[in-house]
């Protein structure tokens, strides 16, 4: 069943912008690649984080609004846990948010 899904990321601070926005791609592109659609980005930039991660201070933020077979959710997150240029990820259900 296809659903509506909102993602946000936090990469890497050592990374450029530009190699944050292009980072980002990648990971949109998997979702893609699953048969996703992109709806829309929103770029927030770097930040500072509310508490440390792997001792980092700082990240960039993005939110990627998505639909995805939800049979593909988990395989989309296995794949996310391994790179290494994520410091966190959450991926909601925006018909649940919605509730």
């Amino acid at each position: 069943m296809i659903k509506d899904y909102e993602m946000m990321i936090i990469l890497k601070p050592q990374l450029s912008q530009d190699e944050a926005i292009q980072e980002n791609e990648k990971t949109v592109s998997i979702i893609l690649e699953n048969g996703g659609e992109l709806i829309k980005t929103d770029v927030w930039g770097k930040r500072q984080l509310a508490y440390p991660i792997n001792k980092q201070t700082e990240g960039h933020y993005f939110i990627n609004y998505f639909k995805l077979d939800s049979d593909k959710v988990k395989l989309i997150q296995r794949l996310y846990n391994i790179n290494e240029t994520i410091l966190r990820f959450i991926i909601i259900d925006r018909q649940q948010k919605r509730g």
